[in-house]
């Protein structure tokens, strides 16, 4: 090759940079860095995103002629890439979504021999050229390795893909015009060890800046905050790390609110301490921020910080000495338009929705982000694992070699301590003056050995004042010993509530436990939100989780037009390997969209609840899990009031409710309706309005039980019917029934004589299996769920003087299968026209729980609207029905649609009383004193399960209504542990019993 090979070289990441330094951008002024909190201001930052000319090659190793040199740049014809991007996403390279296997064959540390890469050529301009100058040009992340030449000298070499990196231009750069020239490689051995969940993408992915620098400055420095145990004082530790040309500085402190705490002249050759009374102290609730104010000859430096102190002493999180817990999300850079880059509009997108949704905390999954990520979390107030850019997971899909057994195989080999080192080392070097941070990580999924546990120890050695974590030290070889003190926590991904408690707390843990990642959040799901919850508080040792995950990863092929976007995921670019769909496992669609599963985590995580009531006396005691603000700082409070039918029918604004921080506090609140008039009271929290007024959870007292009632007055309607050789048809009034006898369902309904049903109604066991059935689903087309038909053995009518009573005995049969149920059906046709049906199935025990149980009626597309009163206005489910609340909705059949992306069973209403199914002429009307589950769509549940994505869904000329007993939970076993045995509909057996009339 023309260049030197250091793309497979594993005792090398870097060639020529700058050494490491804290994050910072200078500006020419104390004024400008006061007046400017976006470093794009600075009169010293000059930006070179933009167009770059651009030149793809399908192998770098066959480049024939030095392109990047001047004289040989006319040789290649140059396309326009927008820098910041990824090549992929503009017709170069294969778009790829790959989870756990590496994208290339498994030969470290030589990528494949056809290695793609791309040349980016552009000019930048330097005006007013000053010899008293230093020029530094900054990277902030390309994938995988690049090589760098200005004015066509060799600059240098990086091979981290998320890092900052920093190399000296000024012996190459001069006055007005200069060539630069970048060359980046799609593979390296970088690739062995940046195997992340994710689609795989290549090229100057995030921004580019030129920085001129004084030769007389400070290169680095560290502000390190500490708290005394009484809150009383709060220090600022200043430490000059590297200072070129510069004996002293000028120092100046900024409260929050402005005023000069500090001011001083500081000798750059000695660590000074600072010490603020009466500190404004930082949290995720209260995300208060001092200015700190650097100035050399020519140069400042503005650093935010927050005053906080982070330890884990009594196997708990302690941040400002309050023990705390980490209400958390997996965060990856992730845009359908856009990939891997990410502007800061997004990021502040993310961000404002996090705090919408209760969350206080980020895991950097599974990189470090950029600086100005972090400087948001610092204002926005999140508690951040910021983790390191290794991640080799793909050696558990090693042919042959023990899939978990092998994890260790990268950690634990001496070739890769240099690079999974500097890795850690380059995570967190930058970005310790960042307060948001809390947690170091090494890395996930990579395995645990000797590299690693190097990669820990320098982790200690850069900074001691935060915890580490790393969650794959549940893999090293137990029959091995390590040096384990630089694991801070026991983390775990996925475990059931239940292996939690057995594995880590039944005897006692030993050190804190936190779960970086748990309720995989893929499509219809995550199940179970509220027992993690309730385990995590019942444990002062449980110091937090982070749910995988937040945004759903996809391609919108329709980038770049006014079009509705579409979305693709893996498979869908013809790539080899990919992981299907795997990727679409967040608690957000692609556009930021919510899922109904954030409203579930928003509910369960509320700060404010009502621990306890007294209606007749209108007393209410509520609780805040805040653990440093009261909760007026964040919440408003309304009382919503709802009448005997469910309706809302009215809202009074409630004084401020005032409970002080892990406090109880009870209030009596002058109720302004007769308690006998509302079937419930519920409590909405809100952000302030300053916060933009948000719904934040809410409690629901019912007030009285909710009696369904299908009865219109006292007729009595005649009843009468006739047997044919297939049904019994039931005469009610001006209404027909027909009962099947060969499945002991109803097979038509007549309504003034115009038919309601487009097909017979049946028995049915089948869902369209959600994303977290993916396991279980095995099993199911195993068993054939999905081809079932039940089979009559008896049948018999007789009158009685409630009405008419149609019996039957069957089972529910499986193509190739045993029986699945045992059945006995009941329909009691009553005199006043109401239609009750008891039935009473028994499964086989051998065969595995049932995805659902119900009626299923293909009613005409004249039906197309419900009003019920249950559990709404959000889909619900057995294990995931917190976000809902119990009242009367009306809503219509697009409307009860959930539009995820891999079309799947969605839009179940649980716990339903009553519930009108409504045409324009017509109305089925159905009652259930136990509560059913309802769903009602324009979309079978065969089409649901076949079709792979949501823009090719057709709307059928039937609408599917499906009547439930029930349907099994939800989970997370897509990723995490099996559903709970206490949300199957396992080997209990099924009484079922609701009433209709038409």
């Amino acid at each position: 090759m023309l260049i030197p090979n250091y793309f497979e070289d594993l005792t090398l990441n870097e060639v020529n940079t700058l050494p490491r330094r804290n994050y910072f951008v200078p500006y020419k002024s104390k004024e400008e860095a006061l007046a400017n909190t976006n470093r794009r201001q600075s009169s010293y930052y000059h930006d070179l995103n933009g167009e770059w000319d651009f030149h793809y090659f399908d192998n770098v190793r066959l480049i024939d002629q030095p392109y990047w040199l001047s004289e040989h740049a006319d040789e290649l014809t140059y396309d326009s890439m927008k820098v910041p991007s990824v090549w992929q996403l503009s017709g170069y390279g294969q778009i790829q979504y790959t989870n756990v296997e590496f994208p290339i064959p498994y030969n470290p540390p030589y990528a494949p021999y056809e290695n793609p890469g791309a040349l980016y050529r552009r000019q930048f301009t330097i005006s007013n050229y000053n010899v008293e100058s230093d020029y530094h040009i900054n990277f902030e992340g390309v994938d995988s390795a690049f090589y760098l030449w200005v004015n066509d000298h060799f600059v240098g070499f990086s091979k981290i893909s998320h890092s900052n990196t920093e190399f000296d231009l000024t012996e190459f750069v001069h006055e007005g015009d200069n060539d630069i020239a970048i060359l980046v490689i799609q593979y390296s051995d970088a690739t062995y060890l940046e195997d992340q969940d994710k689609f795989r993408y290549s090229g100057i992915f995030r921004e580019v800046f030129l920085l001129e620098r004084n030769k007389q400055r400070v290169n680095h420095f560290l502000l390190t905050p500490d708290v005394a145990s009484d809150l009383s004082s709060a220090s600022i530790e200043l430490k000059f790390v590297e200072v070129q040309n510069a004996d002293s500085v000028k120092f100046t402190l900024l409260s929050p609110e402005g005023d000069i705490l500090e001011s001083h002249e500081l000798d750059t050759n000695q660590t000074h301490t600072f010490t603020v009374s009466n500190p404004n102290l930082w949290s995720a609730e209260n995300p208060a921020l001092y200015l700190a104010i650097l100035e050399s000859e020519h140069e400042s430096y503005r650093q935010e910080i927050g005053l906080r102190k982070v330890e884990i002493k009594n196997k708990q999180l302690y941040v400002n000495h309050q023990s705390i817990k980490l209400f958390g999300v997996n965060h990856h850079d992730t845009n359908p338009d856009t990939g891997a880059t990410v502007t800061i509009e997004d990021q502040i997108k993310d961000l404002s929705l996090m705090k919408q949704y209760n969350f206080n905390s980020i895991r950097t999954a599974h990189y470090p982000k950029t600086a100005e990520f972090y400087e948001l979390c610092d204002r926005f107030g999140f508690y951040v694992m910021s983790e390191s850019d290794y991640e080799s997971h793909g050696v558990v899909d090693l042919y042959g070699l023990g899939g978990n057994d092998n994890y260790n195989l990268i950690a634990d080999d001496e070739r890769f301590t240099f690079a999974i080192t500097d890795r850690m080392e380059a995570s967190i070097i930058p970005f310790q003056n960042y307060s948001s941070i809390i947690i170091w990580s090494a890395g996930n999924e990579g395995g645990y050995g000797i590299a690693v546990e190097t990669a820990l120890k320098r982790g200690r050695e850069l900074d001691q004042t935060r915890p580490l974590h790393y969650e794959a030290y549940h893999y090293r070889d137990m029959n091995r010993e390590y040096d384990d003190q630089y694991i801070d926590m026991y983390s775990r991904m996925y475990p059931s509530v239940q292996e939690i408690d057995e594995l880590y707390f039944a005897n006692g843990a030993d050190r804190a436990f936190i779960l970086c990642e748990y309720i995989h959040a893929m499509g219809n799901g995550p199940g179970e939100t509220q027992e993690y919850y309730d385990y995590m508080m019942s444990k002062d040792e449980f110091i937090g989780a982070f749910v995988w995950e937040w945004a759903d990863h996809a391609v919108n092929i329709h980038r770049g037009t006014e079009e509705a976007p579409v979305y693709r995921y893996g498979g869908d670019h013809g790539e080899f390997p990919h992981f299907g769909n795997f990727c679409m496992d967040g608690l957000m669609y692609p556009d930021r969209t919510p899922h109904v599963a954030v409203l579930e985590y928003r509910q369960v995580h509320r700060y404010l609840r009502i621990e306890d009531h007294d209606l007749s006396n209108g007393e209410f005691t509520f609780k805040s899990t805040f653990n440093f603000t009261n909760s007026k700082k964040h919440y408003a409070v309304q009382l919503e009031y709802y009448d005997l039918d469910g309706k809302l029918m009215d809202i009074q604004d409630l004084p401020e409710v005032d409970v002080e921080a892990q406090q109880t506090t009870s209030f009596k609140i002058d109720l302004q309706h007769n308690l006998d008039d509302l079937i419930s009271l519920r409590f909405v929290y809100r952000a302030n309005e300053a916060d933009g007024g948000y719904e934040l959870g809410y409690d629901q007292i019912m007030v009285q039980s909710y009696v369904p009632s299908l009865s219109l007055d006292d007729t009595t309607l005649e009843i009468s019917y006739t047997e044919t050789l297939a049904s019994f048809d039931v005469s009610i009034g001006d209404s027909l029934i027909q009962f099947s006898k060969g499945d002991g369902a109803i097979q038509q309904i007549t309504k003034n004589q115009k038919v309601l049903l487009n097909s017979p109604s049946t028995w049915t066991i089948w869902r369209a299996p959600v994303d977290n059935d993916r396991n279980i689903k095995k099993e199911w087309y195993e068993a054939r769920f999905d081809k079932t038909a039940t089979r009559i053995y008896t049948h018999e009518v007789s009158e009685t003087a409630e009405g008419l009573s149609l019996k039957f005995t069957g089972s529910l049969t499986a193509v190739g299968r045993q029986n699945v149920l045992a059945m006995e059906i009941e329909w009691l046709v009553q005199n006043d026209g109401q239609i009750n049906l008891r039935l009473h199935a028994v499964k086989d025990p051998i065969l595995p729980f049932l995805p659902r149980f119900g009626l299923a009626m293909p009613v005409n597309v004249n039906f197309n609207a419900v009003e019920y009163f249950g559990q709404g206005p959000y889909e619900s489910y057995w294990d995931k029905h917190h976000a809902a609340y119990i009242a009367s909705f009306e809503a219509s059949i697009e409307d009860l649609y959930e539009p995820y992306v891999t079309p799947q069973e969605n839009g179940a209403h649980n716990d339903v009383h009553k519930l009108d199914v409504k045409s324009d002429d017509a109305t089925l009307k159905f009652i259930s004193h136990e509560g059913i589950s309802f769903n009602f769509s324009q979309y079978s549940v065969q089409q649901l399960t076949k079709v792979t994505h949501r823009d090719k869904l057709v709307t059928e000329d039937t609408h599917h209504l499906h009547i439930d007993y029930k349907q099994s939970g939800l989970g997370s076993n897509a990723c995490g542990p099996e559903l709970a045995e206490a949300y199957r509909l396992g080997n209990d057996p099924i009484d079922f019993e609701f009433s209709f009339r038409v």
